[in-house]
């Protein structure tokens, strides 16, 4: 079977689903990935943009009110709330936007692509890789956990000594990995949900 390709966001939406959402969501990915005319990934890409360019301008907000502005009517409503929560988390730091390399985290045969990340140096010097979460349910620590975990494992390729951080852009909530949190556990959930993940894939081709 040939690699199962899909992007860091994607993963993420599956693992913060509930079962019955798995299976809709993989068959949802499946077609957009595999599927030419498909514009599934098309609805957040102007928001991803603006995030990415915001920490290299020296009007942060402006950027995502341009997004804004050329958003069509289905678009507008979810580009306002999440210009709204980034607003409101980037008035609280101090931070620049530097360089982020692409890797991919590889299990058995799913790669889950990390690229088009936000990397971030702060007054400190302190480095961080960010993915923003831009869906509309609120993000939960469990499945930011897993995700962080995925980060942290390809860190020596994205961002060599910076740190893993996912924003809950809408709700301006940062989430981050604490020290005694046990990484063995996160592995062996990742294995699972990879595996899930392709069994679902194989299955939504029958």
């Amino acid at each position: 079977m040939d690699p199962i390709r899909i992007s860091a966001p994607s993963f993420l939406d599956y693992m913060h689903s509930t079962p019955r959402g798995c299976v809709k969501i993989v068959k949802d990915q499946r077609k957009m990935y595999l599927d030419p005319e498909s514009k599934g990934g098309y609805f957040y890409s102007p928001i991803r943009t603006a995030l990415r360019r915001a920490f290299n301008s020296v009007a942060p907000a402006e950027e995502l009110a341009r997004a804004v502005n050329k958003a069509d009517d289905k678009q507008y409503p979810h580009f306002v709330a999440l210009e709204s929560g980034f607003v409101q988390w980037s008035r609280r730091i101090k931070a620049t936007g530097i360089k982020v390399s692409e890797a991919a985290w590889k299990v058995s045969n799913l790669d889950v692509r990390l690229n088009n990340l936000i990397g971030l140096r702060y007054a400190n010097d302190k480095t961080e890789v960010v993915l923003p979460y831009l869906k509309e349910p609120e993000l939960s620590s469990e499945a930011a956990n897993l995700m962080l975990r995925v980060l942290e494992r390809e860190m020596p390729n994205l961002l060599t000594g910076a740190q893993p951080m996912l924003l809950d852009v809408r709700r301006g909530k940062p989430f981050r990995l604490r020290r005694n949190t046990n990484r063995n556990d996160l592995d062996a959930l990742l294995a699972g949900e990879a595996a899930k993940y392709t069994t679902h894939w194989q299955s939504s081709a029958a």
